[in-house]
């Protein structure tokens, strides 16, 4: 106690000497004294891997580590735990932190590999989403409404990977059918808003999900592939990787030519195409010369005489030229 009185009049004591010896001995009144721990960063984190879960930082106490013990079995039945929790008074009050693991947990169960890291009131997410839906729900919880108290301090969650990221395609009738990976939200509204305004087509059907691996500059590519199918009457463009692949209906000959040459002049460097386009063209000649040849045959039989027998009309194209 003679240490407890130096130490609190030793701040007001003009002497110099004695100031700094006060200084110096109030560590040791602390060390001694008998008062509640407290910490002023209240830390808690839970970290998921391919071998289990591993859990660090510190709980209120020993009822509330087994809570969340509890929390952990409920949300990771088969993983292995690795605890190594310490039991410290203080933080923010029980029920509150309590909710605040409880969805940090909820949202590293949508997590592939990762961690959840609470400090105080403010919660750090990070690591690869375990499917495209995961993903989808984890940005929905992040964004609200919180458990109360709760502040989401950073988010770091990267969507699924895909290996080849492939996307694809298809010009029907009567609507474009859009499938496979995209790269981010962002990407997939620019496609949306891209396809609704050169394809003249009332259907849309967006079945995208969100994926990480998409190939460097694959935003200029996809929009080049569209661009070049939007020329075609039917077809489909595919994407895998680096590789570009178009197939479709011409409406003539020198669009077919005009598709593929603004295709490979189209996509970056590093892409490669291969196409197939037809062209109506094509089936109408067979058509003419179907029904040209026997009427070519029968006039050589009879030497330019009557024809014996009746043949089908020509097409109309030919009875116009």
């Amino acid at each position: 106690m003679v240490l407890a009185a130096f130490g609190a009049h030793a701040g007001f004591c003009p002497d110099p000497a004695l100031k700094s010896g006060a200084a110096a001995a109030r560590p040791l009144v602390l060390a001694g004294a008998k008062t509640e721990p407290q910490q002023t960063a209240y830390v808690w984190s839970a970290t998921r891997m391919e071998s289990g879960l591993r859990l660090r930082g510190v709980a209120p106490s020993e009822e509330d580590r087994r809570t969340m013990l509890g929390m952990v079995k409920a949300n990771f039945p088969d993983l292995v735990v690795e605890d190594r929790l310490r039991i410290v008074e203080g933080g923010p009050p029980r029920e509150q932190w309590l909710g605040a693991v409880s969805f940090g947990l909820q949202q590293l169960a949508h997590l592939k590999r990762g961690s959840v890291r609470l400090l105080n009131v403010g919660l750090r997410v990070s690591g690869e989403a375990r499917s495209a839906g995961d993903y989808v729900e984890i940005k929905k919880a992040l964004a609200g409404p919180l458990p109360t108290g709760l502040v989401v301090k950073g988010d770091n969650v990267r969507p699924p990977i895909a290996d080849p990221f492939v996307f694809t395609a298809d010009l029907g009738t009567n609507a474009l059918s859009l499938a496979g990976s995209v790269p981010s939200e962002d990407s997939r509204k620019q496609l949306r808003d891209l396809s609704r305004q050169i394809f003249e087509r009332p259907g849309l059907d967006d079945r995208l999900e969100v994926a990480s691996g998409a190939p460097k500059n694959w935003d200029e590519a996809v929009t080049a592939a569209l661009r070049a199918l939007s020329r075609l009457e039917s077809g489909k463009v595919a994407m895998s990787g680096l590789a570009v692949t178009i197939e479709g209906v011409a409406p003539d000959k020198g669009t077919a030519v005009a598709v593929s040459y603004q295709l490979r002049r189209d996509l970056p460097k590093l892409f490669s195409t291969s196409e197939s386009i037809k062209w109506k063209e094509a089936s109408a000649s067979r058509d003419v010369a179907a029904q040209v040849l026997p009427r070519i045959k029968e006039y050589a039989r009879t030497n330019g005489g009557k024809m014996k027998r009746e043949l089908p009309p020509l097409l109309p194209l030919l009875d116009t030229q």
